[in-house]
This record gives structure tokens, sequence and C-alpha cells, in this order.
């Protein structure tokens, strides 16, 4: 067993999803894969999608990252599965990205600041994942709004860094 502790400013949900992540390892054959490596310090997730009917039936994930990754990851594909596509991605643009991102944070708890950038990049590899499911579908409409939120993403990066605070 891993001896993180949560002094070290870690929440308890944090700790067990990172000591014992849900949903690890790739989907046979899924409908959407995304991968990222994250901008700010490197981690590495890829997640993959079972999506029938509009609804995600299966979301697992690989990560190469730290405790906040991982923990994002196995927080977030247990969230989504039996949720219907159109509900997560429904809304004006930024609602959408907030929506997705509270979705780990608020099981999570409070995160250090610096590891504010960990939730964002499995919300990224997500919209990824649907994106690629989009374009397979022959629903360009919809993947294009999806690449579109990526950008807006990339503003939570920047939570608790520096360039945030200065």
């Amino acid at each position: 067993m891993n001896n993180v502790k949560p002094d070290l400013g870690y929440s308890e949900a944090v700790i067990d999803h990172f000591q014992n992540p849900r949903n690890v390892g790739k989907i046979e054959h899924p409908e959407g894969i995304g991968r990222i490596i994250n901008p700010v310090c490197g981690d590495v997730t890829e997640l993959y999608l079972r999506i029938k009917g509009g609804t995600i039936e299966g979301a697992t994930f690989q990560s190469l990252g730290c405790a906040v990754t991982i923990a994002s990851a196995s927080v977030f594909t247990e969230k989504i599965k039996g949720c219907e596509l159109s509900t997560l991605i429904s809304g004006q643009d930024e609602e959408v990205v907030r929506r997705l991102v509270g979705l780990i944070e608020s099981d999570l708890g409070e995160l250090p600041a610096q590891k504010l950038h960990c939730p964002p990049a499995t919300v990224q590899a997500f919209l990824e994942a649907v994106e690629q499911h989009s374009q397979k579908e022959g629903n360009m409409e919809l993947a294009a709004r999806i690449k579109a939120l990526v950008p807006l993403v990339s503003n939570y990066y920047k939570r608790g860094t520096k360039r945030d605070g200065e």
C-alpha cells in the first residue's frame, strides 16, 4: 500500500482514487480515444469511450502521472458512465467546460494550488475522444463544436500557476 498521507494537501478522495483507481485499462475497439500530455507537467492520460445510442456505456483510462492526475481520471470515468453524451455537452461552451471540470473537482475536494492543472487534462482527453467518435459517426457539426471547447479547457491549466496569480 502506498503511504500518501492527507497532510500533504490531498483529500481522502484523492488518496482513495490514486491508491484504488477505477476503470483502469483499455477498451477494445472503442468508439473514441483521447490522449493528452498535460502542458503544465507532462503527465500523460489516455481515455477510452464506449458509446452506444448516445449513451456512454464504458469509460476507461491509462495514465502516467501524479496522484491527482490518476484520481481525476478515475473519478471522471466513474461519473460519466451511463450518461447521455448530449447531456454532458449541452449548454454554452464555458458552461460545458466548467461542468465537466466540476464533475472531477466536486468529488476530489479542495486540491493544492499546484495541482489544479490536473483535472482539465482528463476533460481534454474526454473531449478529444468525443470529437473522434463524432467524426467516425459523420457528425462533423458536433465534432467542430467539441474541438472548439478545447481552447476553453486550456484556461483551466493556468489555475494555481504563477501566471494565474501575476
